[in-house]
């Protein structure tokens, strides 16, 4: 993964073969986005007001994908691991696409925020999401 967010950063890797993709799952719904290095993202969730699904697509500038991939490298994104044995249920995951290789975090969704590497590029996410659909997807990510 960390390969992949500097290649991607450094131009080694060209914006259209690169893409961070979230999705958590828990008591209050499911959230999914999917931010391509283009610009281009699509988002669906059922974490609204009403818990009715939403679904946006679109396009931000790429210096966003580009600050998300940053907060993921600088984070250590990679590095993310569970903190128990235990099985929490509901997972949170964030996938690093290159070209035809992806990478994965998969964390319980009741430990994320315990997990500072991960919960940094969640919450950084999460900004997104609220941004691009207007608050009309209420995610918090625990």
């Amino acid at each position: 993964m960390e390969h992949a967010l500097k290649g991607y950063l450094d131009g080694r890797l060209a914006p259209a073969q690169f893409a961070i993709r979230y999705v958590i799952q828990g008591p209050s719904g499911t959230t999914e986005a999917r931010f391509a290095g283009t610009g281009e993202y699509r988002l669906s969730s059922t974490v609204t007001a009403d818990h009715r699904p939403r679904s946006f697509i679109g396009r931000m500038g790429p210096h966003d994908v580009r600050e998300l991939a940053l907060v993921a490298l600088r984070a250590g994104l990679w590095r993310a691991a569970h903190v128990g044995s235990v099985d929490g249920g509901a997972e949170t995951r964030i996938d690093v696409t290159a070209g035809e290789q992806t990478f994965s975090v998969v964390l319980w969704t009741s430990e994320t925020a315990e997990v500072r590497s991960f919960d940094q590029v969640q919450q950084r996410i999460l900004r997104l999401v609220h941004r691009l659909t207007g608050g009309a997807v209420q995610e918090v990510g625990r």
